[in-house]
């Protein structure tokens, strides 16, 4: 066996081998050629890298275009801002004159982002040095090289392996990976890679020196030994091994030195020339490097006085360098490298090889068969949903822990906890950071400055909890003084929790606080990503990349875990495609415009992230209050199993009650009723024989008279339940409908078979009664307290009045039989706004945001922000189908090719949910991963049927599984 295993790699390596043997005669054949079909003038144009940009006017890109057909120069350097279809096309037409493919160069010292203008901006190389595993930073390569090549461009210029000298302060190096040699040297290195996947070579700049020694000078041409530090070249030497195509050294001025007075006086060149022209050649002699040398022509040309045209050019070549970059005198210079060449064998091999080199770079990048770049739908090419998603990765990767002193992070418990944000800015674009810090807790606002009184600390701190402050690039360095000087007093009852966007100043003193993130830049999305670290919807594992002080040193970083909290993404980032899940706006749109609703909020989650979640229309059709991600709606029938449903649930799997035992059992007044043999386990499928509907509201009125014993226009301690803003009702009104309820009849059926499924909402007002019974605790109380509270969905609950103001509830129905007035902030059904807006069939109020958390968290199969609120057996069990109908435990299910399922045709078997009469529903789809919420105010103000003949609801489900398909099908 041992045999068969050694023969077998032996015969892969020689088909490996055989295959990279065949690729080098490949390589060698194609130069070959090009070099013999050149004559000496159009190989020694091949030396010359001429820069070109599109701020070029028409004479000038007519000149370029002449030396490219004439002098058949090498390639081309885009540097400066242009757009990509202008990029794309100069190089178009330039590569039309070339009877040797370009090598287009680009040079970013800031990141591609930086230039061509438009193309999208990723990390600074500072922010990317923060990012601990390397594997992203060859998926940037990867990337930049993709986005390169589309544009024609085959090498670009980068300082990638520069490590920051200078350090301190942080904000000072943002052109570097970091302090460590070795951490920037792995980067860079994997950087490299990805571009070289993509046939894109690199020319490392800015090659670090501290001083150069003159040895000996020959001719006029000096020998240089120069001084390198061996941490900061220790990143350019794993560069090289790994196949680095060119380096161009930095033109700085260094300290000279000479090995005798005889050197100093035949030398005529200074430091930035000897850096910029000599240094690259000596690396190739020296040090085993292999790839080309970029010698700088502006260097030489800005230093030397009283150059004759083409010297520069000739000296830098004489140096040893093979592509001359930033040219001044191109048609003088071909003379001069000529003359040079027939006067010396020697010189003629070297020229001849150098040649072939860059010859040989042209078919690594491909130019052997060589592709124009595209110009007509370029901006949409380049920027695919994957780049936006690889962007946000690498900046949600760098977000650094510095300091997390008490495990503070992630913030785990939300419910019996006060969050306060301090708000050191309050443009618009920084809001949104408290407005994400809402999605998780309720969270107060205040905003202060370098003035900010101590009476305001003190009113913010009156309440233990958590304090968040947000520290903008424009808060001034008095404020960050000011908050220092506050945190004793923020601190002796608070968590306090210090959010730094990219302040030039508050990294140098953020050892002085307990708790501390930094995203050393400021950026929508960081704001966003923030918020999720914070409340563990994102983890966080990110390193500062230079020392920000002395106490807090470069590498430094704490991981902090996600706890399957929700979080946000782009749709494609979970399998769906946004152009598709795009087309929910047009059908939500189109209720709105049809009235069949005057707002509503839709919300789509996958994965745990959710990819949709927007607003339409308003909250009436006078349309003053548009609708928000604060609006809070009734949820009607949803209350079945958001509410009541959650609480039979924990009763179920503490061992409270038994399914299949009579309810009786648990409610001893029900055992003289024609109730006393129903089961929970009917209650809860619907098929227990009760009256699909008993308005029971008639018993309290005669004719338009409200009955005094049940009513009153005022609250008082006799009438404290409100039914409508201006109706209160008597407290034992729960007690007379829980009577008429045992009281009522049961559906006929034939002797001996059981009640077929009918619904009614009365199931449910008596599973209320068992919980509250055996939990002795009132329905609302226990599930704020078990529940809503801990998941943070602090809107979703009974009696929003109680919590929110008016203008945040979205109104019902202008009721003219029963209450006679508008329906707003207290519940849209009849019988429950008589038992006080407290009922297990109706009364929950909550926006789509909070009431996701509970979708998601039954999704996730009981388990929820750390915490674990069922065993995955109990969410299974009350999901799944029961019997052949279409109801699981409480809960919907879809009717399969049935339309009228009260589904999406598409959802899976496995999707339970349920709707709302007053217009929503909430679908989860284990099988698809999927969270589906929908709220809206329809019977606003008249019950209209508009939204259930529209299908609005299941049309918008359809548009979530399509985004789905459609993104699998163009991932094949």
């Amino acid at each position: 066996m041992t045999k068969k295993i050694f023969f077998c790699l032996l015969a892969v390596l020689m088909v490996f081998s055989s295959t990279q043997a065949q690729t080098k005669r490949t390589r060698e054949a194609w130069v070959d050629s090009v070099f013999n079909a050149l004559n000496t003038g159009k190989r020694i144009g091949q030396l010359f890298l001429l820069p070109v940009s599109a701020t070029m006017n028409e004479s000038q890109l007519r000149d370029v275009e002449t030396k490219v057909k004439n002098d058949q120069v090498g390639g081309l350097l885009f540097a400066g801002t242009t757009t990509p279809v202008l990029q794309a096309r100069l190089i178009r037409r330039m590569q039309h004159e070339a009877d040797i493919p370009l090598l287009i160069a680009q040079d970013a010292p800031a990141g591609l982002g930086s230039t061509p203008d438009s193309l999208l901006a990723f990390p600074s190389p500072m922010m990317l040095g923060a990012i601990r595993p390397d594997s992203l930073l060859y998926q940037l390569g990867r990337e930049v090289g993709r986005q390169l090549k589309l544009l024609g461009v085959q090498l670009y210029f980068a300082s990638l392996g520069d490590t920051a000298r200078n350090p301190t302060p942080l904000r000072m190096s943002p052109l570097s990976l970091g302090e460590n040699p070795q951490r920037v040297g792995a980067k860079s290195v994997a950087f490299l890679q990805g571009l070289q996947s993509q046939q894109v070579l690199l020319c490392a700049t800015h090659f670090p020196l501290q001083g150069i020694t003159v040895t000996d000078v020959q001719k006029g041409h000096p020998f240089i030994q120069p001084s390198l530090d061996s941490g900061h070249v220790y990143p350019y030497k794993k560069l090289f091994s790994a196949g680095l195509t060119a380096v161009m050294p930095t033109s700085g001025s260094f300290p000279l030195f000479y090995a005798n007075s005889n050197q100093a006086r035949k030398n005529v060149f200074n430091s930035a020339m000897l850096a910029s022209l000599y240094t690259g050649p000596w690396l190739k002699q020296q040090s085993g490097y292999r790839g080309m040398s970029f010698g700088d022509i502006r260097v030489a040309t800005a230093q030397a006085k009283d150059q004759r045209a083409g010297e520069a050019e000739l000296n830098a070549f004489l140096a040893g360098n093979d592509m001359l970059v930033y040219p001044i005198d191109i048609s003088d210079a071909i003379r001069r490298i000529r003359r040079a060449i027939r006067r010396d064998e020697a010189l003629e091999a070297q020229f001849n090889a150098t040649v072939k080199k860059i010859l040989a770079a042209k078919y690594d990048a491909g130019l052997n068969k060589p592709q124009p770049p595209p110009v007509d739908n370029v901006p949409a090419m380049l920027h695919p949903a994957k780049t936006r998603m690889l962007a946000e990765r690498l900046e949600q990767a760098a977000i650094t822990v510095v300091r997390n002193q008490a495990g503070t992070l992630p913030v785990k418990v939300l419910d019996n906890k006060y969050f306060t944000y301090f708000a050191t800015d309050t443009t618009q674009v920084n809001s949104a950071f408290y407005e994400y810090l809402t999605r998780y807790a309720q969270t107060a606002q205040y905003t202060i400055d370098e003035n900010t009184g101590t009476e305001v600390f003190a009113r913010a701190t009156e309440r233990p909890g958590t304090i968040i402050i947000g520290i903008f690039p424009q808060t001034s360095p008095e404020t960050i003084g000011r908050i220092s000087g506050m945190l004793p007093r923020m601190l002796n009852s608070n968590e306090v929790i210090l959010c730094d966007f990219g302040n030039e100043h508050f990294l140098r003193t953020a050892s002085r606080f307990p708790t501390v993130i930094t995203t050393y830049k400021h950026s929508p999305e960081l704001l966003r990503s923030v918020a999720e670290v914070i409340f563990g919807s994102l983890p966080a594992d990110g390193q500062l990349p230079l020392a920000a002080s002395a106490l807090l040193p470069a590498g430094l970083g704490a991981a902090t875990p996600a706890l399957d909290r929700l979080g946000y993404a782009v749709p494609e980032a979970v399998g769906m495609d946004s152009r598709v899940l795009a087309r929910i706006d047009d059908i939500a749109n189109e209720a709105i415009s049809t009235q069949a609703t005057p707002g509503c909020q839709v919300l789509v989650a996958r994965h745990g992230k959710i990819v949709y979640d927007k607003t339409f229309g308003y909250q009436t059709y006078d349309r003053k209050t548009p609708v928000d991600e604060q609006t809070i709606y009734d949820l009607a029938s949803l209350t079945k199993v958001s509410a009541t449903l959650q609480a039979v649930m924990f009763m179920h799997e503490k061992g409270l009650i038994e399914l299949h035992r009579k309810v009786s059992r648990y409610l001893p007044e029900l055992r003289r009723s024609n109730k006393r043999d129903i089961t929970v386990l009917e209650l809860l499928t619907h098929q227990a024989g009760l009256q699909p509907f008993i308005p029971l509201w008639p018993q309290t009125v005669k004719d338009t008279t409200y009955l005094p014993q049940y009513y009153s226009r005022t609250r008082s301690a006799a009438f404290p339940l409100q039914v409508s803003p201006h109706l209160y009702t008597n407290k034992v009104m729960r007690d007379s409908i829980w009577s008429w309820i045992i009281q009522s009849k049961l559906t006929e059926k034939p002797p001996r078979t059981p009640y077929p499924y009918k619904y009614s909402d009365l199931s449910f007002m008596i599973l209320q009664h068992l919980a509250e019974k055996v939990l002795n605790q009132p329905l609302d109380d226990f599930l704020a307290q078990n529940f809503y509270e801990p998941l943070g969905a602090y809107t979703t609950g009974f009696n929003p009045l109680d919590r929110f103001p008016m203008q945040h509830i979205a109104p019902t129905e202008y009721d003219k039989i029963y209450r006679r007035e508008p329906v707003a902030g207290t519940v849209h059904d009849e019988r429950a706004a008589m038992m006080g807006g407290v009922s297990g069939h109706a009364g929950l109020f909550s926006t789509a945001n909070d009431l996701a958390k509970l979708g998601q968290m039954l999704l996730q199969e009981g388990n929820y922000g750390g915490y674990r609120y069922y065993k995955p057996e109990t969410v299974r069990l009350f999901s799944d189908r029961m019997y052949k109908g279409r109801r699981g435990l409480g809960w919907d299910k879809p009717v399969q090719s049935d339309w009228n399922s009260p589904t999406s045709l598409l959802a899976s078997p496995r999707t339970y949910g349920h709707t709302g009469f007053t217009g929503t529903c909430l679908w989860v789809d284990p099988e698809f991963d999927v969270v589906y919420i929908f709220l809206s105010n329809r019977v606003y103000p008249d019950r209209s049927g508009r939204l259930n003949s529209a299908n609005i609801r299941p049309r918008i489900q359809d548009v979530i599984y399509q985004a789905i398909f459609q993104y699998c099908a163009n991932s094949q």
